[in-house]
């Protein structure tokens, strides 16, 4: 057990057209863990790689991946005695599957470890897969480690924490893995075993939060969010305790990007960067103080972990725009629904001071949860065009990822539309069924929130997004030029308004 190669298996989502890429973080914290214990370690980021390859795009999904036979010849050729699958998305599961079973048509011999938010959220049903040997469940850095060490020895591996395996055919649970308090102790991500070449060159933008930002590292400040949002299923990993670096660490792993890679931007990936919010002030005192030359992006904000003082701070640094998560402008639905703690009046008072400061606001919302009614969903989406609030918005559909509470409440409520596998969940495909609404009634508002939002912005071409919307949706036209048409007469002709909150 002398080399151990780690796979971020294909992807496929559903999308506009763009790939997309993230430097695989947990299998580079791994690698680097494993490194440091004496192992050989390849990373082998199918995404990244899939960048050498055509795209297939079929049902409007883009399929990221690289051929199967690529995969097979990096294995032979490296020569594993272990080969661990990373699977933090429920999109990955069937390549995650499809790569294991190809794992054991090149050696049988060779163990499979799974591990990541999805299988971890997952496991029984993962580990019905007979090519899958042990499943990690939580963080992985130390209980690899251990499962490594157990392989070499022939101990048993009882002790090894967070380990699904098998025994003579039954399969048995370990006791749970303890999360890792100590995050300083963790060396840096393997940046070196990642293509970054080879990601800076072919990457392209694609989200609206980050604009035009190019390719970059991303670095990990924090791990856990004590927010509980039916959506997310990320505390299956990382936890609700919040759990931090010290601020040395971070800085010192900045400086060793900045000057290892010569990059210009940095990405913070934290679940919720401001939980601490006098641990984020500090962060952003030192940047300052440090002269860090870096144009540095976050994932979308927290506004209730967040106060005037900090919308200071991030301004000094140089913070140009923000992305802030409201999910739903009706506040019954937030507290009840979506189970959020923010509260609306405060959160509005904050995003109006972000704009006296000449910040780039985009609001991300989330529409169509059960519980939550339409005239609740129409609501939600006049603030996100109607309040003033925002330079531009983000809109998704609740979406039932395994794990979360929300793919619990509609698998036992009967709400997963018929046509429902998670091996196609996105958020830009409704896949929600209540006594409130389909999926088709959700794709159709949805629909005719970007049509109106376009014609608005560009009513010059209003035939030309007319007629896209006939190629796209075909099946709902003339019901989303219904919608569309209202959504004109009611806010546009006669002005009508909402209040918030």
């Amino acid at each position: 057990m002398k080399k151990v190669l780690l796979i971020q298996p294909n992807m496929k989502v559903a999308t506009s057209g763009q790939r997309i890429i993230y430097p695989p973080m947990g299998i580079m914290y791994i690698a680097a863990v494993l490194e440091k214990g004496g192992y050989e370690v390849a990373i082998y980021d199918c995404q990244t790689e899939s960048l050498d390859f055509e795209a297939e795009y079929v049902d409007g999904y883009v399929e990221g991946g690289v051929p199967m036979d690529e995969i097979r010849q990096r294995i032979v050729d490296f020569g594993p005695d272990c080969i661990g699958l990373s699977c933090n998305f429920a999109v990955m599961a069937s390549n995650m599957v499809e790569t294991a079973r190809l794992i054991k048509e090149i050696d049988p011999s060779i163990p499979v470890v799974v591990g990541g938010n999805h299988v971890t959220s997952m496991a029984d049903e993962v580990m019905e897969e007979p090519s899958i040997d042990y499943l990690i469940r939580g963080e992985g850095e130390y209980a690899l480690t251990a499962l490594l060490k157990a392989l070499e020895t022939g101990k048993a591996m009882d002790d090894v924490p967070g380990l699904i395996w098998r025994d003579s055919g039954r399969v048995r649970v370990n006791r749970e893995n303890p999360y890792i308090h100590d995050l300083d102790a963790l060396p840096f991500p393997a940046w070196h075993l990642f293509p970054f070449e080879k990601y800076s060159k072919l990457y392209k933008p694609h989200t609206v939060t980050w604009g035009d930002a190019k390719a970059m590292p991303t670095v990990l400040t924090s791990r856990g969010c004590g927010g509980k949002c039916v959506f997310c299923a990320s505390n299956k990993t990382m936890g609700y305790k919040f759990r931090s670096r010290s601020l040395d660490k971070v800085f010192e792993e900045v400086q060793w990007l900045k000057e290892k890679y010569g990059i210009d931007q940095l990405m913070v990936i934290d679940d919720n960067f401001t939980q601490d919010k006098k641990r984020a002030k500090e962060f952003c005192d030192r940047y300052i103080k440090d002269k860090i030359d870096l144009k540095i992006h976050f994932l979308v904000f927290a506004l209730w972990c967040m106060d005037e003082e900090l919308i200071d701070k991030f301004h000094a640094m140089g913070c140009k725009s923000m992305g802030v998560a409201i999910e739903s402008g009706v506040q019954e639905v937030l507290t009840k629904v979506v189970k959020k703690p923010l509260k609306l009046t405060r959160a509005i008072e904050l995003i109006k001071y972000m704009r006296t400061k000449n910040i780039h606001i985009t609001g991300s919302f989330v529409i169509g949860f059960p519980g939550e009614t339409l005239h609740d969903i129409r609501r939600t989406l006049y603030m996100a065009n109607y309040s003033g609030l925002f330079d531009s918005r983000e809109i998704y559909f609740a979406t039932p990822v395994p794990g979360s509470e929300l793919y619990r409440t509609c698998v036992e409520e009967g709400f997963l539309s018929d046509d429902f596998s998670y091996n196609t969940v996105e958020v830009v495909k409704s896949n929600i069924s209540t006594h409130d609404f389909t999926p088709k009634d959700i794709d159709v508002i949805l629909e005719a929130d970007r049509t109106h939002h376009l014609i608005k912005s560009d009513p010059a071409h209003i035939l030309r997004y007319i007629s896209g919307v006939r190629q796209r949706k075909s099946y709902i036209f003339f019901k989303v030029l219904i919608e569309t048409s209202k959504m004109f007469i009611k806010y546009d002709f006669f002005k009508m308004k909402e209040v918030y909150p």
